[in-house]
């Protein structure tokens, strides 16, 4: 059964030391546990008769935890549970399981993704109480509408609530609107003004990481994590949002004019640069913002005349991503070139 298989699997990735097992039609939990005569431990099974997967995996959640603890008592085992009360306290337990069986095999990245994205997301709940798809949704809705926040942080909270088996529809809907809507041409820099933008920047490893943002359409942590290669293209590790790609420089003057292959890089780790850099950007008053370098490298690949799916591999995102961001200006660049030589 691949459900139960991965419910285990979380379980195990979460480090809490138990299991669950289907006997018949019953969802049964399996630990090491002490003995009702307090005499020793073995392994033993809770049988929970009413529950179903999710509401198991939940009850599962909740034992190992207990275990980890040393506060687990029979008794409170043997009084009926409710089956559906899902409390704040029970909802970040199982974004800790659900987060742990994510990054398992990366530590270092899970304990970054839980700093920048889960560890905010779980601060927008309510501080106590029941969480229910109601209380999800008002939370999701407080963030600013079209915003990234929303976006990424509302589909955390729905992961989540997916996980314990609540609905997930509505909450999802309500995290929908970020993309082209909210990307105007104020936001992306002319390649004059990124250039000049480059001059006002006074230590030159965060020079070199403007202008690797600028010309590689990176995102700054990226710029911690890469290797060149021949002919000037670049290859980003596998250790950063979207794993490996290789990536060439548009346009190619920038890689002599900006000095790429000879200025320093900054020494800060990848969890750390972003926010370095954007600190330097401030002190040296540069006003653009390096998401929006990479929006600039972007459309600069359509000009040229890459394809969308070209483009997003070389950007390191889906092509659905891609298409739903730039969907304007690919839909532009499309009638301009259809009309070319129509006459009117």
């Amino acid at each position: 059964m691949p459900e139960l298989e991965a419910a285990n699997a979380r379980l195990k990735a979460g480090k809490l030391r138990c299991s669950i097992q289907l006997r018949g039609r019953v969802y049964t939990l399996v630990a090491t546990l002490p003995t009702r005569d307090g005499l020793g431990r073995k392994q033993q099974r809770i049988p929970l008769p009413e529950a179903d997967l999710f509401e198991a995996e939940r009850r599962a959640v909740v034992l190992g935890e207990q275990l980890r603890s040393d506060n687990f008592t029979w008794e409170a085992w043997d009084t009926p549970q409710a089956p559906a009360t899902i409390t704040v306290a029970d909802f970040i337990k199982a974004a800790q399981a659900l987060h742990a069986s994510k990054y398992h095999k990366d530590p270092e990245r899970g304990n970054n993704a839980w700093s920048k994205k889960w560890a905010p997301a779980l601060r927008k709940l309510p501080p106590s109480g029941v969480i229910t798809e109601a209380v999800l949704l008002r939370t999701i809705r407080k963030l600013p509408a079209g915003s990234a926040a929303r976006r990424d942080q509302g589909n955390l909270l729905s992961q989540v609530a997916k996980s314990l088996g609540l609905e997930t529809a509505t909450l999802l809907e309500a995290c929908r609107g970020y993309g082209v809507d909210k990307l105007t041409e104020r936001d992306i820099p002319a390649d004059a003004e990124i250039e000049a933008a480059l001059r006002r920047i006074a230590l030159p490893h965060w020079r070199w990481t403007f202008g690797m943002c600028a010309a590689y359409g990176l995102r700054p942590h990226e710029c911690a994590a890469l290797t060149w290669l021949e002919d000037n293209w670049i290859e980003v590790h596998d250790k950063t949002k979207t794993g490996a790609r290789r990536v060439t420089p548009c346009p190619s003057a920038w890689i002599e004019s900006f000095a790429l292959r000879e200025l320093p890089r900054p020494t800060q780790s990848a969890s750390t640069l972003t926010k370095a850099f954007n600190d330097a950007l401030d002190r040296d008053g540069v006003t653009i913002k390096p998401y929006n370098l990479r929006h600039a490298f972007a459309l600069r690949l359509l000009d040229k005349g890459v394809s969308a799916d070209l483009g997003a591999r070389l950007m390191g995102h889906s092509l659905q991503v891609h298409q739903s961001t730039y969907q304007r200006w690919i839909d532009a660049d499309r009638i301009q070139k259809a009309m070319q030589g129509v006459q009117l």
